[in-house]
């Protein structure tokens, strides 16, 4: 039973392989990468890369805390705990459990 399975799992790896080439083929058509030469795919592959990781890491860093105050502006009356806040502030202002600085 385990014999027949090792082909079939090679078959589908093997679609799989063939269609993420597709997919990268159909990206630098699309993006006409496909007319640069090596140099300039991987330049500009790299910049299209720090732009997407850059938009994905602002996304999570600061749209939770844009959607926190949206909801309180939104509904003032309930009572939303402040989920932008990692501690409670001690009597001379800093945080009582802060053991370095915070990078957002």
């Amino acid at each position: 039973m385990s014999q027949s399975m090792f082909p079939k799992l090679a078959e589908d790896y093997a679609k799989f392989k063939r269609y993420v080439k597709w997919l990268y083929t159909l990206y630098e058509l699309n993006t006409q990468i496909a007319i640069c030469e090596p140099w300039e795919k991987v330049f500009l592959n790299v910049l299209l890369g720090s732009f997407v990781s850059l938009i994905l890491y602002a996304s999570f860093a600061f749209v939770p805390g844009y959607c926190v105050t949206v909801f309180q502006l939104l509904w003032p009356q309930t009572s939303v705990q402040n989920l932008t806040s990692v501690c409670s502030t001690s009597t001379e202002g800093f945080c009582a459990n802060e053991s370095g600085s915070v990078i957002t």
